[in-house]
């Protein structure tokens, strides 16, 4: 979500089954992907999450490396400054960053909102994590080369629903840990 923008108020409606009985109440959440389909007839939820869980071992892999090319077609222009001067940081303190994404335990569209044309989904990922910063000399400065530790991200991904890149970019990181 853009600064000043608000989401669409996405009231909570009843959906009717077959025979026309009233059925659960939608959350906000199922609206608002409903919404989205609406917009990008091509959105399919799991196909979304399957490029969520693709895209986050990218992510993770290419900053652990420093490599700015996959992260720049993977970030928007403000996520990928913040990465890009933390990388530069990490450069020009002389340390190197490996991180190895054990597995993901879970992943859960959290929230999901269209502003306009663009689809903005928020997820939350639950993973296991060796992450270790060392210094020039290979000393860990950070971390445990030995212990997966369990890291929550909470990741916002953006679309425009009439562009022609099927791509989402990731606009906004935060995380609970």
């Amino acid at each position: 979500m853009h600064r000043g923008e608000k989401p669409e108020k996405l009231p909570l409606t009843h959906g009717k089954n077959d025979t026309g009985d009233e059925t659960n109440p939608i959350t906000p959440l199922a609206a608002a992907i409903k919404s989205i389909k609406s917009a990008d007839n091509n959105f399919d939820e799991t196909a979304f999450q399957q490029g969520a869980r693709n895209a986050f071992e990218m992510v993770i892999t290419a900053f652990a490396l420093g490599d700015t090319d996959t992260l720049k077609a993977l970030l928007s222009e403000s996520v990928f400054a913040n990465f890009d001067n933390a990388i530069s940081q990490r450069k020009r303190a002389g340390e190197t960053q490996e991180t190895k994404l054990v597995e993901i335990d879970s992943l859960e569209i959290i929230e999901a909102c269209l502003i306009h044309t663009s689809a903005q989904i928020t997820v939350k990922f639950v993973s296991r994590q060796i992450s270790v910063r060392r210094d020039q000399s290979g000393t860990v400065v950070d971390g445990d080369a030995e212990i997966a530790n369990q890291v929550t991200d909470i990741w916002t991904f953006a679309r425009d629903t009439r562009g022609k890149n099927p791509n989402w970019l990731l606009i906004e990181t935060r995380s609970s840990n």
